[in-house]
Order: C-alpha cells, then structure tokens, then sequence
C-alpha cells in the first residue's frame, strides 16, 4: 500500500532538464566545451495535486548529483550528455502525536537515474540573431519497480524535439533566448509540451547572473491508468511553470562555480518547493 498519490514528482529534476534545454541559443565551436559537475537538492511536505491544490504529505527529499555536458562537433551541431549518475530520494517515518505511534518507519531508495543525450543543430545566424533545432533521447537508465515509489527513473524511452532562438545584445554584456518543444513519451506516458525563456547579463566579465522560465503542459493523451513514479520525470500527466535564478562567477578563463534556485508559479502533480543547486563548470 503506497502512503502517498503516485502522481507526485519531485520538481528539482525537471527544474535540471529544463534548465539544460533553455541554454540552447548558441551552438558550441568546433572543438569547444562546456562541462557541469553538479548537485541539486529539494525537500518538501507540500505537494499540488493534480487539479492544481496544494496539499500537506510526509517531508521528502530528493539529491541528485549530475554530469552534465556539451561538446562541438562541427560549429553547427553540438553534441550533450545529461547523467544523473547519483540519486537518492528519503520519504520520512511518519510517527503520530502525542501517541508516538508509528504510522510509517519511512523509506529509500538510491540509484542512477535516467539520462539525456542528444544534439543541438544551429540552423541560421544573421547579425545577432540564431535560430537551433534540438533532439534529445531520453535513456531509461533509472529504477521504476520501488515499493513507494520511489522511482529513480520511469522505465520509458522518450524523445524531445526543440526549436530554439537566441539573439545577443552586443556589445552589452546581455543575452536572451528562448525555446519551445514536445517530449514523446512511451509506456502509457502523455507527451508533454515545452517551453522557456532565459535572460542573461555578465558583471565585469567574470559573474554572469541568469533568469529562467520554463514551463510544461501535459497533452493528456496517454494511458489514464499509467500514474508513474513519486519523483523527477517518473510522474504523468504533470504540468507547471518554473522560475529561477541561477549565478556563475567564472574563476579563471576555464573553470568557474554557480549557484541558483528554482521554484513554481504553479504545478500539477508536482511537489510544492524550491529546488536548490550547487555546481563547478569546466569551459573549454
């Protein structure tokens, strides 16, 4: 018996994926990199169900340490790996007052999580303005089968087409981009359509400070019997609209740290709580 809905996710992995698709304005130069070791945390005892209310549940919490990475190919495709290769989601014992009574002893669960790879494609640059085209497949390399579900990953093979334009404000030190795109799910799971804008400005060449919106909608066209996971992308039928802030203060001319946090205007079948993440970047 599960103690919770399975409809719930936990917002932080989304916040990851999303965030990695909003940075889509520019393709990297031949040979050139961008590389993120990075760990994001989130905890709550709040959740939206899945007519958009917000309701109490037993504090959970969700770390997740990453490799996230992008590689050029060419100067008009760009190769990204996005692995979750750390993940461990705890669900508190539930312990009733003033009884002491144990409802709950509490649960686990660690584990790899699905990954994400893909090519990002720059189709037209004019000026300061270009326009890209993204694929991205979404590997099932995470755990679907825990008892509370406390899922590492969702058991399905997903594919996500993007469109993406960028333009730069040079010579400010500024830059906006935006995107939208569809996530094909299988197993059951509805697609999902996807869409962001993200802001950025660079202080005295070294601290970048970036705003993020993205937002998903369910297309609620799956299997009404198929509910998913507890956590990250496992959930189905979710929708929200994410806002975030994200500052990275590059150290020498390669290596830099970045800080940002992230929560929701709204959601459906979605934990209601900011995602918090801590990362070390490698340019080359």
């Amino acid at each position: 018996m599960r103690i919770i809905s399975s409809g719930l996710i936990v917002l932080c992995a989304l916040v990851i994926e999303c965030q990695n698709l909003a940075a889509q304005g520019w393709p990297q130069e031949k040979g050139s990199g961008y590389y993120k070791l990075g760990l994001n945390v989130v905890r709550s005892d709040m959740f939206y169900e899945s007519d958009g209310q917000r309701t109490s549940m037993p504090t959970l919490s969700n770390y997740t340490v990453s490799l996230y990475g992008e590689q050029g190919i060419t100067d008009r495709i760009t190769g990204i790996l996005y692995l979750p290769f750390l993940k461990r989601i705890t669900l508190n014992r539930q312990v009733g007052e003033p009884s002491g009574f144990v409802f709950f002893e509490g649960d686990e669960a660690t584990g790899i999580a699905d990954a994400d790879v893909g090519v990002r494609v720059g189709l037209l640059q004019t000026g300061g303005t270009v326009v890209t085209a993204g694929l991205k497949l979404g590997l099932p390399l995470g755990s679907d089968d825990q008892e509370y579900g406390l899922y590492t990953g969702d058991g399905e093979f997903n594919q996500i087409i993007t469109a993406g334009v960028g333009y730069s404000f040079y010579p400010v030190p500024a830059y906006s981009s935006a995107y939208v795109g569809l996530n094909n799910r299988s197993n059951g799971y509805s697609e999902e359509f996807l869409y962001g804008l993200e802001i950025g400005y660079t202080f005295g060449e070294r601290v970048n400070v970036i705003g993020r919106l993205t937002g998903l909608n369910s297309l609620k066209n799956g299997n009404p019997d198929v509910t998913g996971g507890m956590e990250g992308s496992s959930a189905n039928n979710q929708s929200y609209l994410v806002y975030g802030l994200e500052g990275a203060w590059q150290i020498t001319g390669t290596f830099g740290v970045s800080v940002g946090v992230s929560s929701a205007f709204f959601g459906r079948n979605a934990l209601s709580a900011p995602a918090f993440s801590l990362g070390l970047f490698l340019k080359i």
